[in-house]
């Protein structure tokens, strides 16, 4: 009984990877991107695609069934809807993504250092976890060129729902 517990995830798991199609070119190069690149902090410091990279920040296979114009907005988003200031009964506060909650207290990640660090904080610990309007999305001022944003936009697009269709760079303007 164990083997098939084994057995049939990996089963899955392989029929998974047949039926993806290929990585088109331009998702190749975007996929470096998204895993290490010389502006910034790479993607994956925060999401992470095809299993790799850190779950500090939200899943990005959602977004893929996007239109490219609309994950572009979401990438440069200068802010994000999920990050909070959380403040600290010691005194201090941190820009933090909430990751769950129980009775006893909160599992955040903390974005003020990088990588982003898990901390699980108990109820008295927390005074106050409230909208952050000055912590920044990283790839907002990265620099990425059109040709490069619309490289990790087939990368997502590709590795979050199979997509093969070219992004055109036009489509990276806002």
């Amino acid at each position: 009984m164990n083997l098939l517990k084994t057995l049939i995830p990996l089963a899955l798991a392989v029929c998974a990877v047949a039926q993806s199609p290929p990585i088109t070119e331009q998702a190749a190069k975007g996929r470096v991107l998204f895993f290490e690149t010389s502006k910034g902090q790479p993607c994956a410091t925060c999401h992470q695609m095809e299993g790799k990279g850190s779950d500090a920040a939200p899943d990005l296979s959602p977004i893929a069934a996007l239109a490219p114009r609309a994950i572009a907005m979401a990438v440069l988003a200068s802010r994000t809807a999920y990050m909070q200031e959380v403040k600290l009964a010691a005194g201090g506060s941190f820009p933090g993504l909430l990751k769950g909650q129980t009775a006893e207290g909160s599992t955040y990640y903390d974005f003020s250092t990088t990588p982003p660090r898990k901390r699980e904080l108990k109820k008295a610990e927390i005074t106050a976890a409230n909208d952050n309007a000055t912590w920044k999305h990283p790839p907002e001022s990265t620099g990425y060129s059109q040709e490069e944003l619309a490289g990790v936009i087939a990368y997502i697009r590709w590795a979050g729902k199979g997509h093969t269709a070219p992004v055109k760079p036009e489509e990276m303007k806002p």
